[in-house]
């Protein structure tokens, strides 16, 4: 086992950099039509009234323009108005709203014009991500400028009036900010190294005490698109948790290359990998930093993939942790066996907090494992959220995580 700190490209800064890229900008809560001074509605039906093709096709160029110097989604009551203009045979919009079907919500073309758009009703607190797919091309909406980052890279984004962000994700200057160590693993059991990256909270070097410990799967896309060293620094600050320590573990065995990511083989209920995390990892941070060896004050936690390996770490280890958060976890692996194992073995001593988004994501399977938890009397915190499987829904949901773990109030 090594554990050695590095000055290499592994910088941690350079990824909380990169991350300001998909942080979701403040969104300004006025209507559409407001902003651009007129309703999309009422544009159609100005539009049918107009004889001269030139003169309708600058009416549309004029309102298409406006559109997009607002930057956001063009959102009448409950209605989002989804608009493309330019050549094309066929446009649809999808997204989490229809599964990311690219059959599904095709546009209409307004005749003899250039100007596709889609009505779509929409709950008034929900967030959705999508694209358009122009004919055999997949875009970026043009007129909607508000977009995320996640794993498969950008997707435009659309907060209905009714939703607001966490504030804890955000950036605070006035408050004390925890450290973090930069790590090359070099994993015996695994045969190869992987960057972890290690947060000490505010104070850790004035104290003796021991902390709580969080390791976390997928551990640079937590820092990057779930900016969770934020949420760290203001629950710690705000007295909402307990201070602890977290370890980022990333699949990938080059921060810089996608393609060198292990989590499909080591994150689908990899006995070697939960061997490298109980027999390697863990035990090294015990030696560097402050932590504690109770279960009952150690975490796991991971989405998707992340969730299914987290939640089969905690079972067959609860002597190492007892607590374990798995956000949108593809339960569904080998026809559900994480929830086979613990539904036909023994009671464990875990604490579990489950939650999955409900546009195409997880719930199906997540309800299955709820109904064992509670067959078998486990404590546990299930939820469901009007989100997608990705990365701005997870970080949405960090701080009640890390409060019902280690929440002060």
């Amino acid at each position: 086992m090594n554990l050695k700190a590095t000055i290499t490209c592994l910088s941690v800064a350079s990824l909380i950099s990169a991350a300001a890229a998909g942080r979701s900008q403040t969104m300004e809560r006025r209507p559409a039509h407001e902003a651009i001074g007129e309703r999309f509605s009422h544009l159609l039906i100005r539009v049918a009234t107009i004889a001269d093709s030139s003169q309708k096709d600058e009416a549309i160029r004029s309102y298409v323009s406006s559109a997009a110097r607002f930057g956001h989604a063009l959102i009448e009551d409950t209605t989002v108005y989804f608009l493309h203009y330019g050549k094309a045979n066929r446009v649809s919009v999808p997204g989490d709203l229809n599964g990311w079907n690219p059959a599904a919500d095709t546009m209409t073309r307004v005749q003899g014009t250039d100007l596709f758009y889609l009505a779509r009703g929409a709950n008034l607190h929900i967030r959705f991500e999508y694209k358009l797919l122009v004919d055999s091309t997949w875009i970026l909406d043009p007129v909607n400028t508000q977009q995320t980052i996640g794993g498969y890279g950008p997707n435009s984004e659309v907060w209905m009036p009714g939703y607001a962000p966490p504030p804890e994700i955000l950036y605070r200057g006035g408050i004390p900010h925890g450290r973090i160590d930069t790590i090359a693993f070099r994993s015996r059991i695994l045969g190869r190294s992987h960057p972890v990256f290690v947060y000490t909270p505010p104070g850790y070097s004035r104290t003796r005490e021991r902390y709580p410990l969080l390791i976390l799967t997928d551990g640079g896309e937590y820092l990057t698109f779930a900016l969770m060293r934020h949420v760290l620094d203001n629950l710690i600050a705000d007295r909402r948790m307990a201070p602890i320590v977290a370890a980022f573990i990333d699949p990938r065995t080059d921060i810089r290359d996608n393609n060198t990511s292990k989590r499909m083989t080591d994150y689908a209920m990899s006995d070697a990998f939960v061997t490298f995390l109980t027999g390697e990892l863990r035990p090294s941070l015990l030696k560097k930093y402050r932590i504690t060896k109770s279960p009952a004050q150690t975490g796991i936690m991971g989405a998707s993939l992340g969730g299914l390996i987290a939640t089969y770490a905690a079972y067959q280890h609860p002597e190492v942790f007892g607590l374990c958060a798995a956000q949108s976890p593809s339960y569904w692996w080998n026809n559900e066996a994480i929830v086979s194992l613990v539904r036909d073995g023994p009671r464990k001593r875990v604490k579990f907090y489950i939650d999955s988004g409900t546009f195409g994501d997880a719930q199906e399977n997540t309800r299955a494992m709820r109904s064992v938890l509670e067959q078998k009397g486990y404590l546990f915190h299930y939820a469901e959220y009007p989100e997608g499987h990705n990365w701005a829904n997870w970080r949405s949901r960090i701080g009640g995580i890390l409060e019902f773990f280690w929440g002060t109030r």
